[in-house]
């Protein structure tokens, strides 16, 4: 057998292998689909439901939130966005070492208050570290790592949980 009919059979014996462990997960995956639904989509749960234990524990340890409903909006570390230091908040945060998607601004709460949105991201305790510009003194801004997702997310209005 020369190299070429080695290549050959190889290169073959690959897709078959490739075709088979394709159709094999396949049906693992409808299997588990069928067998666990509700594991398997987020969207079969109610937000409470979907709130992971460990935080549930520090909600339990933050209390009794006040509940409101306001507008959210987001952004993301840029210029045009911010001011001159885009990684840096209001009260000295570096956004960017963090980089983590739990900071928001609002000009309406003390640095430091702990929020949930519920209705948009139960497995997330907000910090407030930033503030808005002034116009507005009734909103929230939620930090994300990219202009993309800033966008996409819009203007929302969220019942918000702020824990004092």
């Amino acid at each position: 057998m020369n190299l070429h009919q080695i290549l050959v059979n190889f290169t073959k014996t690959s897709q078959n292998l490739i075709e088979k462990s394709i159709v094999i997960l396949t049906i693992l995956a409808l299997v588990w689909q069928f067998a666990f639904p509700r594991l398997t989509s987020l969207a079969a749960f109610t937000p409470e439901e979907a709130t992971d234990h460990k935080i549930q524990g520090l909600i339990e340890e933050l209390g009794k939130p006040r509940v409101i409903t306001v507008p959210v909006t987001a952004y993301n570390s840029e210029v045009g966005q911010t001011d001159s230091t885009p990684c840096i908040t209001a009260n000295g945060f570096n956004l960017c070492k963090n980089n983590e998607q739990n900071v928001i601004a609002a000009n309406f709460l003390p640095f430091g208050t702990k929020v949930r949105f519920p209705d948009y991201d139960p497995n997330t305790i907000y910090t407030v570290q930033d503030r808005m510009n002034k116009r507005y003194a009734y909103r929230a801004d939620i930090w994300m790592k990219t202009k993309g997702e800033a966008i996409k997310f819009g203007l929302k209005n969220l019942r918000m949980e702020i824990y004092e």
